[in-house]
């Protein structure tokens, strides 16, 4: 499926074209960095992602679950509810940074629609829908199959680091990026985004994040 509703295109041509967020090491247990997304231009609704995260004092996760070696994966998110401008752990949940911004509507467990839009198309675990995004399917054009802030399953899953326990990536092309119309604004037909969450590969819990800010 290649259909993307031409109003949802247009939406997005407005709005600042370059957004980052700042992952504090003294907001987020020791983790430091940051996360980048740069439009093509005022007309685009593609982007270039590049991140770099420092891990090497960071002391936020559960040892026994959690292998940082293993490797991280990453979301953009639809709030950011904190005073700081990132966090760790309890400071990433639900309640604080929501779920995966997902417009069209795709559905992972862990979309912001999951227990509303989702479960009333029956697009959730217990009606046996399975999400159907993958890196593969996302290359050849099939855009729609994604959640637009599934960013990890876009580009092939999880990220690995170097022997200094540093994550980078850069270029990360996008052909859907989150629409610049839904930042911090919910509108008729998606919910806002607003915050990157990074999770754990191992046991998918939420280790830091940060508000995504126009710059």
């Amino acid at each position: 499926m290649k259909f993307i509703s031409s109003t949802l295109l247009a939406a997005s041509a407005k709005a600042s074209l370059d957004y980052s967020g700042t992952i504090n090491d003294n907001e987020a247990e020791g983790a430091k960095g940051i996360f980048q997304m740069k439009y093509d231009n005022e007309q685009s609704v593609s982007a270039t992602y590049s991140l770099k995260v420092d891990l090497s004092g960071f002391t936020g996760y559960n040892t026994e679950t959690c292998a940082l070696k293993n490797g991280l994966v990453f979301h953009v998110h639809s709030f950011w509810n904190n005073n700081a401008i990132s966090a760790s752990n309890a400071g990433c949940g639900p309640d604080l940074t929501g779920g995966h911004y997902d417009p069209f509507l795709t559905c992972s467990k862990s979309s912001e629609d999951a227990k509303g839009k989702c479960a009333d198309l029956k697009r959730t675990e217990d009606d046996e829908y399975k999400y159907p995004c993958n890196a593969d399917a996302y290359a050849a054009g099939n855009f729609a199959l994604c959640e637009v802030g599934d960013l990890s399953t876009k580009f092939s899953g999880v990220f690995m680091p170097d022997e200094n326990m540093v994550w980078e990536a850069n270029g990360l092309y996008d052909p859907i990026a989150p629409f610049r119309s839904n930042y911090n604004l919910e509108d008729e037909i998606a919910n806002q985004w607003s915050s990157v969450v990074f999770h754990c590969k191992d046991d998918a819990s939420r280790l830091f994040c940060a508000e995504i800010v126009a710059n």
